[in-house]
């Protein structure tokens, strides 16, 4: 009677103990952006370009982000994104590097002289963001 006993008080607290833990589920992933600086002094009109990446904190397949960005009025550029041009407020997709070389590439043609103020912005699918802002003066 007495081994009876044990063994369900023993199972019960097994049982109390295995009903305490939960599973905590993780539905965002920090991701970092690497990117090279721009000249502080561009031409007009000639391309400029420097390479960047986007590294999450874990590599699984299909890990794209969206690109977008903003360039401060009167000003105005083209945008190059990986041999595909991107207008101001426009949507491209670039995708996770898990290498350390920087894959992709960013040009800016500035089509007026002046200072051009940009912020990049980089979206996950969950809605998370990472920003980037700068200023470039093009020059004849």
């Amino acid at each position: 009677m007495n081994t009876k006993l044990f063994w369900a008080i023993g199972l019960f607290l097994i049982v109390i103990s295995c009903q305490s833990e939960s599973l905590d589920i993780r539905r965002t992933f920090p991701f970092q952006l690497q990117l090279d600086a721009f000249p502080p002094q561009i031409p007009i009109h000639k391309p400029t370009s420097v390479g960047f990446s986007i590294r999450p904190e874990y590599l699984m397949s299909g890990n794209a982000y969206t690109f977008t960005w903003q360039i401060t009025a009167p000003q105005q550029g083209i945008m190059v994104l990986n041999h595909q041009v991107v207008s101001p407020g426009g949507k491209a997709l670039v995708f996770a590097n898990a290498g350390k070389l920087m894959t992709d590439t960013l040009t800016y043609v500035p089509t007026d002289s002046g200072a051009h103020q940009l912020t990049l912005h980089f979206y996950d699918t969950m809605g998370q963001q990472k920003d980037t802002s700068f200023t470039l003066t093009a020059v004849k």
